[in-house]
């Protein structure tokens, strides 16, 4: 087979291409890797997926497995949870239902309720609260650490391999922090737990446990015991092509502290108001 000029030129360009391609995928360093990461998923605007999840809760690790739909800004999600509890749906629209979350719990009371979405019955059990779904808040938290560890951040964050997860190939990195440590914090006043985990880019649920709290409220001038940072350790399986986190462990100094799973991940889909509208025909609200 015979090329023409602009063939042959086309086709050399197109080798030369994957090659470089292949070469710098190759050659990405796990904090590299990172700072990919960190870009691509601070510039999605929409996300469905399916999030299983294991948080500790006084030492036992329930599992829950939610489809999700969100949307960032402005702040909406619908979420379906499939475990432990089947059917159960929350709907929140930023601005919306006096800034409540409309709950059908599928069971008693058998009618819907309308929730504070930072209020103790939605935040019983769980480490998060439901705006910090998604990647955003992870995010701002290893921004903080690249950043704050910036120094020494080759010996910190490292790349331990590669997995297949979901179909998808993916990095495994790894974050480990030889700084973690637990310190004494005076309670300024106006700080809440929530204030002083934004503050820090700390678990907020962490802190509570860790000075055997009963709500998110603190006196001021009290001094209590906080993590110096998010954690000592975490592991993220990411995606190669579009580097999205795929799995996040959390360990603190007894093990295993946070567990997430994103599986059927679909990045910017168009979403409408009926998918964030209670009269949604897929919904059983």
């Amino acid at each position: 087979m015979k090329y023409n000029k602009r063939t042959y030129l086309v086709l050399i360009f197109t080798i030369f291409s994957f090659l470089c391609f292949s070469q710098n995928r190759k050659d990405l360093s796990a904090p590299e890797i990172v700072k990919l990461m960190i870009g691509k998923t601070m510039e999605i605007k929409s996300m469905t997926f399916t999030m299983s999840k294991k948080e500790r809760i006084k030492g036992t690790y329930p599992l829950q497995v939610s489809d999700i739909k969100l949307n960032v800004n402005p702040f909406k999600i619908y979420f379906r949870q499939k475990s432990p509890k089947d059917g159960l749906e929350v709907l929140y629209v930023q601005g919306s239902n006096s800034n409540k979350a409309l709950v059908n719990t599928n069971g008693f009371p058998w009618v819907n309720i309308h929730l504070d979405p930072m209020g103790g019955t939605m935040r019983n059990n769980q480490h998060h609260t439901i705006f910090q779904s998604g990647y955003a808040h992870l995010m701002s938290i290893l921004n903080h650490l690249t950043d704050k560890y910036k120094s020494n951040i080759d010996n910190i964050i490292k790349i331990a391999g590669t997995t297949k997860w979901d179909g998808r190939q993916c990095y495994i990195v790894v974050f480990e922090n030889p700084a973690f440590k637990y310190i004494n914090y005076k309670v300024q006043k106006g700080e809440t737990i929530l204030t002083i985990a934004d503050k820090f880019k700390l678990s907020e649920h962490m802190i509570v446990e860790l000075n055997n709290l009963s709500s998110f409220e603190i006196s001021a001038e009290r001094t209590i015991l906080i993590p110096n940072d998010y954690a000592p350790k975490l592991e993220l399986l990411i995606d190669k092509t579009d580097f999205i986190p795929l799995v996040m462990k959390v360990f603190d100094d007894k093990g295993l502290y946070e567990y997430y799973e994103y599986t059927n991940v679909k990045i910017n889909p168009i979403l409408t108001d009926i998918d964030f509208n209670q009269d949604n025909p897929g919904y059983e609200f």
